[in-house]
Parts: structure tokens; C-alpha cells; sequence
């Protein structure tokens, strides 16, 4: 049976507040149960937020909020959301998706059911998956107000590395899409494209995309691209910490290749 929803949040955080906290009430008043806040600015709850999310959620050094889990009386947890890193909106639609999801529909009526994604005849590539359910439109940060889109950069058939970038071409994030996920080929590329000086490990993070968190149709879908029935997206973002890093900036060179827009990263400063 189900004991509590957690959620991991701060208030700082527009991603967290007020919707994703609200959210959560939701969810908790449905199942019937207690509703446990977390919140990292608080130094009482840091250390069981930090636990819950290293066990059981998407773990970094700086992680990702809100990070939503059910827990169950028999010790299990079950996690269920990580905020996303692109635009608010994304977040949001995350959590419209949940509640309308067979899935969230059956914790209320079998708790200790362990979901298993749905076929499907389709057969995507990821990259198509990526396409149609973990594209974005985001907001350049640090550099202007202008939107950023999500240009590819390199893919296979098991992984897709792409950047959201401004009109400018300024970098506001790497994203390295993949079902078996491992942080050493997006860190390979980010070497061999900007030096390794410039890569720290506080600047990736990582989350896991539920089907169910996407949609029905991407429920649906997303089996003939993971057999695990999840997509992990390891975020590169760089946070300066210094007023040489505050000046310079990650930039895309783009050129059309077979069609598509591709590029290759390099940094300058950002004037």
C-alpha cells in the first residue's frame, strides 16, 4: 500500500512553486495520503531530501527540482518526476500528463502494481522520439530574452546529444538524450568540442522521462525505443562561478547537414 507522496523542492524554484507544490497536494489528497515537503533550503530537510533523491530519484551533485515519489509501506519507492530544465510550461505539461496517465490512475487502485510500459507496432528511432516528445521551446538564459530551439548534434540509434541555442547562437544547454544512460559519452563530446576545463561534474544533471509523464501517445511509443520504458536526459549547463566564466559563453556554429541543422560548440565571450 501506498504510505506518502514526497516531494523535493525550494521555494525559490518557479518550476516548484506554486504549481508543482500544488500538484502534489493533488496527488496526495487523490491516493489518500500524507503529502512529505522537502524542501533543500531548509538544513532540517536537506539531508532527507538528499537521501531520497540519491537513492531513489535523479542524483547530481546540484540535482534537478521538484523531484516527485510515491512510497510504499513495504519500504519500496517509487519515483515519478523530475522538473525539467527547459521553459516552466514543460514542467507543467509534465504534470498534466501524469494525472491524465492510466498509470496515475492505478496507483489508487493498485498501489503495489509496478508499471511496465506499452507496446507498441510503431517502431521510432530515438531521435524521432526525441522529436515528437522531449523538444522544447526554452528561453536563452544568461545571454538574452530571445527563445532557444533544440539543435542536433550528434545521434546514434542508441543516444542523441543536442543544444538548446538562442538565434544568436549562444548555448544554454546540452542535453544528452539516451535509454542506457552514461555520462562519459557526453562528456567525451564536450571535451572534444570545448576542452575539459571548461566541463565540471556540478554542471550535469541528470532525470528520467517517464511514458507516462509524456503523454498517451509517448506511452504508447516509447517501448520500441527503450526496453526499460524510460528516457534519461543528462542536462550540461554551465553555471559560472567566477567573473572570466561569467564572461565567456558556450556558442554554436551551425551549418545544414542532409537537411537538418547541425553545429559545432566553441566558447567566446559573450559581447
Amino acid at each position: 500500500m501506498i504510505k506518502r507522496v514526497s516531494i523535493v523542492l525550494a521555494n525559490y524554484c518557479p518550476h516548484c512553486v506554486p504549481f508543482s507544490l500544488r500538484n502534489a497536494k493533488k496527488m496526495a489528497e487523490y491516493l489518500g495520503v500524507p503529502l512529505l515537503v522537502l524542501d533543500i533550503e531548509l538544513p532540517e530537510q536537506l539531508e532527507a531530501a538528499d537521501n531520497l533523491v540519491e537513492e531513489h530519484g535523479d542524483w547530481s551533485e546540484d540535482y534537478l527540482i521538484p523531484q516527485v515519489f510515491v512510497e510504499y509501506t513495504d519500504g519500496r519507492v517509487e519515483h515519478l518526476l523530475t522538473g525539467f530544465s527547459e521553459a516552466v510550461a514543460a514542467t507543467e505539461a509534465s504534470w498534466k500528463a501524469l494525472f491524465s496517465s492510466s498509470h496515475y490512475q492505478s496507483l489508487a487502485h493498485e498501489p503495489t502494481g509496478v508499471p511496465h510500459s506499452h507496446a507498441s507496432s510503431h517502431h521510432n528511432s530515438l531521435e524521432e522520439f526525441v522529436e515528437k516528445y522531449l523538444t522544447f521551446q526554452g528561453q536563452c538564459h544568461r545571454h538574452c530574452d530571445n527563445p532557444s530551439t533544440l539543435v542536433h548534434l550528434k545521434s546514434d540509434s542508441k543516444s542523441l546529444i543536442g543544444a538548446y541555442v538562442c538565434p544568436s547562437g549562444y548555448v544554454s544547454r546540452v542535453v544528452y538524450f539516451s535509454a542506457f544512460p552514461d555520462v562519459k559519452p557526453l562528456k567525451d563530446f564536450l571535451y572534444s568540442q570545448v576542452g575539459q576545463e571548461i566541463v565540471k561534474d556540478r554542471d550535469i544533471r541528470p532525470a528520467t522521462r517517464h511514458g507516462w509523464e509524456l503523454g498517451n501517445d509517448a506511452l504508447a511509443e516509447i517501448g520500441s525505443v527503450s526496453p526499460t520504458g524510460v528516457i534519461k536526459e543528462i542536462y550540461w549547463t554551465v553555471y559560472p562561478k567566477t567573473e572570466d566564466e561569467r564572461r565567456r559563453g558556450i556558442f554554436l556554429r551551425s551549418y545544414l547537414k542532409q537537411g537538418r541543422r547541425r553545429g559545432k560548440l566553441f566558447i567566446q565571450n559573450k559581447q
